[in-house]
């Protein structure tokens, strides 16, 4: 899934390997017992630029409870992403696993779960992707 891509280490112009990695994953941060579907969408300088021009008043981005939106920008190319991350169900991921590991496949009740996100788990997941993410190049694919 990751492959390598060579870059020019501009302290001492000895070129280094880095892996390029998909801009939509499934991740899991440390200290939290969620899986998140993330998605990396690379965003436009003019975006950028009118993000940073809006009002302090106005919200950068309306988000559902059950998500975390916030923004990166990639060390290698300064290239900025808006960062997506939508709670993945348990019951989801219990069903997967079972289906796949197992071939076993449930009938369980799929209600909607109400999964809800608070400040803390937000900047928890922000801070853990934001350094995940630096490992790597994200991979836009056309």
């Amino acid at each position: 899934m990751n492959s390598q891509v060579q870059i020019s280490n501009s302290d001492n112009n000895q070129p280094s390997l880095i892996f390029t990695h998909p801009t939509t994953f499934f991740y899991r941060s440390p200290n939290d017992c969620y899986h998140y579907r993330v998605i990396c969408k690379e965003i436009s300088n003019d975006t950028v630029e009118y993000l940073l021009n809006k009002s302090s008043k106005e919200s950068n981005v309306q988000s559902n409870e059950n998500e975390s939106i916030f923004y990166y920008q990639q060390q290698y190319n300064n290239q900025f992403y808006q960062i997506s991350c939508e709670i993945v169900s348990p019951l989801v991921i219990n069903n997967c696993l079972s289906k796949n590991f197992l071939g076993i496949e449930f009938q369980q009740n799929m209600e909607q779960e109400n999964l809800v996100l608070n400040f803390d788990q937000k900047e928890n997941l922000k801070c853990h992707l934001k350094k995940y993410l630096s490992q790597y190049v994200l991979e836009i694919k056309n």
